[in-house]
This record gives structure tokens, sequence and C-alpha cells, in this order.
């Protein structure tokens, strides 16, 4: 992040960008009925093994990839297509082939932190990223500015049941430091990627993610340029499978050294069994999201990053 270089101020600013507010703490469940009420609301499967989303407006049922085509869409004042499953070409795909799945008066289904609900899509328009542009690259959605701080939606609406967020407090210092000897890991992999190391890494993000088990971890890091105050001698992203750093997968890596990657979450978007990685650019002027696909140890972007972000 340009012209931050402690970790508390990076975070905040990259927070506040990415339009991420501070849930409200719920506290702890204090019996037992309350308990299994918010298992439900939240998604949880029941005792028949039927998968229900978040309360919202009514739960969401229906057919999930690869059995459906599906898009994900990140929220920019207009659902925004990052990635989609075509069912009949059995791929995932981006840009033009997914706006066009989705007609004016379809159902979408959009998500803030804690709420869920359907939605009637429009006509295409410019996402707020890219106002005056003219680039009508997204869904409009009556209302989706109003309420709740929608961040992300599917098409159909029973395809938000396979997203999961990232826990929100992955890149707060309490969660977002490493030890010596997984410095020493984070360090190597970063001079293996063909980055300058110094001796000072920074850890923007330590989040657990799934993308083939569930003990994975996505570190994300940097290293502070002394020489230059606004950017970095290197930054980047890293997949610890089974949140090993004896096994790391360079996600994503700066090029113009001036930004920070996060994991906002991730989904099975084609029914492989593994997941895809839904990752986020932040940098001073604004931010970006796309989605990457991790396979044989390398990994892939999906389409280019949201809302013109050049990186």
């Amino acid at each position: 992040m340009r012209r931050l270089l402690s970790t508390a101020t990076l975070c905040a600013v990259a927070l506040c960008l990415a339009a991420c507010p501070a849930e409200e703490d719920t506290g702890k469940k204090d019996d037992g009925t309350k308990a299994d009420k918010e298992k439900k609301d939240e998604g949880e499967e029941d005792d028949a093994g039927s998968l229900m989303v978040a309360e919202g407006d009514g739960g969401v049922d229906g057919p999930v990839p690869p059995e459906t085509s599906m898009v994900f869409f990140s929220v920019e004042g207009a659902l925004y297509p990052m990635a989609c499953f075509d069912k009949d070409a059995k791929a995932i795909k981006s840009g033009s082939d997914c706006l066009n799945m989705v007609k004016p008066g379809d159902d979408v289904r959009v998500a803030s932190h804690d709420s869920q609900y359907n939605k009637k899509a429009g006509d295409p328009v410019e996402p707020q990223c890219l106002a005056g542009s003219g680039k009508k690259v997204a869904i409009g959605v009556e209302g989706i500015t109003e309420g709740a701080d929608f961040l992300y939606g599917t098409w159909p609406p029973s395809g938000i049941k396979i997203v999961n967020e990232v826990d929100d407090d992955s890149t707060k210092p309490s969660r977002a430091h490493v030890s010596d000897d997984e410095k020493a890991k984070l360090l190597a992999a970063i001079k293996a990627a063909g980055g300058a190391t110094g001796e000072e890494l920074k850890v923007h993000q330590v989040a657990d993610v799934n993308v083939t088990s569930d003990k994975d971890k996505v570190y994300s890091v940097y290293v502070p340029d002394p020489k230059v105050l606004e950017q970095y001698k290197w930054s980047g992203a890293f997949l610890a499978e089974g949140g090993s750093l004896d096994k790391l997968t360079l996600l994503e890596k700066s090029k113009t050294k001036k930004d920070v990657f996060e994991v906002r979450g991730w989904m099975d978007l084609d029914g492989d069994k593994t997941h895809e990685l839904w990752m986020r650019l932040v940098f001073a002027e604004g931010a970006g999201d796309r989605l990457v696909q991790v396979q044989g140890g390398s990994a892939k972007p999906v389409g280019k990053w949201s809302c013109g972000a050049v990186r």
C-alpha cells in the first residue's frame, strides 16, 4: 500500500478499500435452542443433509455446479461477473461469456457478511468503479446499494451455497503474524519466486481456506523497500497446502510493487472437488478482484482483475 508501511495501517486501509466493515460482535451462543437456530441460518447441514443458506428473505435450495451453469459476481454498485461455469462446455469462463448467461428478470442472490436476499437482474450497466467509461460490463440490480452492504452474488440463487468467506479477522495483527521459522520459509519462497527479500518481512494476512483440504492457509506478505517510501521490494501471496510452509504455491505477486493481496473466499466453481480462490488486489488508488485456480502446484488466474485494475 502506498505510503503505508506498518501492518496495522496497511490492514485498515485495505479493509476500507474492500468496503468490508467489521461485523458486530454477536456474542456467544447461550443455549442449545439459539445455537441450533443459528446453525441452520448460517448454512450448515440439517439432519436430512439438505444444505440451506442464510436467513435473508428465506433459504435457497437447488442445483450447484456441475449440475448447473453458474455466475459468481462481486458487487460494484451492480453485479460485476468475475467468473462462471458453463455446464454445456464443462469449463470455467470469464468476462462477456458470464455476462451473457444472465437475462433481465432472472433471479439472482446477493449476500453481505450476515444476510442474503433474492433480487431481479436488470439490463447491463456500468459498474461504479468504471463510471464514465461506457463499459456496460455489469448487471444492474434494483436496491443493491441500499440496506445491507452486499459483497457478492450468484446466478442462479442456489449457486451461493458453494461460496465460502474468509474470516474477517484474517488481516488483523492478532492473526497476521508468523514465527521465525515460518518467516524463514516465506523468505526462501520469495527468493525462489525471483523476489528481493532484505531483512524485513511484513505479514498482511494469514487466512484459513480450503483448496483441497480444510487445513490449507494463505499467507499474504510483503517486503518494504527502505529506499523508496511508497513501494516494496516484493509483495505477493502464497498457498500453504495442508498448512505446511514446506509446500508453498505462489498465488499472486505484484508487478508494480505498490499493492498487496488478500484472499476473500473460495468456491468449487466447476464441481471438480478443488476450490478456486477469490483474490483481491489492493493499492492506493483502488482495488480489483479475480479468481485463481490451483492445479498441479501452480496457480492460474481466471480472467482479468476487475474494475480495470492492471497489475
